[in-house]
């Protein structure tokens, strides 16, 4: 489980509220994999949700570290490359061997810390870009 805080937050409300919605989702997964339901309509909702949120959430955070200047643009996008690439390969494997147990704590251990990670590491350099933004 994640729980959003401060050390999180870019400055951007968009992008903040966004990264709000994916941690939800992220620990309703948790909470999928807790009870057991992986094997769910559910879990396939959920997963196809990140799958293609991700990449919506992507291209919207990438626009604000290109507007607001941030010198870390480019390692952003190539993280998010990155990520999409090995989300990618756990989705496929969803889609062509179904959902077992160990795909999908393997996925929810990978994503977790990517999401924290990445949120606290990168995400939170447009803080002060945004910031100097804003004050012009």
């Amino acid at each position: 489980m994640i729980i959003w805080d401060d050390s999180m937050a870019t400055g951007v409300p968009e992008i903040d509220g966004q990264h709000i919605e994916l941690i939800e989702r992220y620990n309703a997964f948790a909470e999928t994999l807790n009870t057991h339901q992986f094997m769910t309509l559910e879990a396939g909702e959920l997963l196809d949700f990140l799958q293609f949120y991700a990449v919506w959430h992507f291209e919207r955070e990438e626009e604000c570290f290109d507007k607001y200047e941030c010198p870390i643009a480019a390692a952003n996008k190539e993280a998010h490359a990155e990520f999409i690439h090995k989300f990618g390969h756990f989705y496929e494997q969803w889609q062509t061997q179904g959902m077992n147990p160990e795909l999908m704590r393997q996925t929810f251990a990978e994503l977790g810390i990517w999401i924290a990670n990445h949120i606290r590491r990168i995400d939170t350099e447009l803080y002060p870009c945004y910031a100097t933004h804003a004050r012009q």
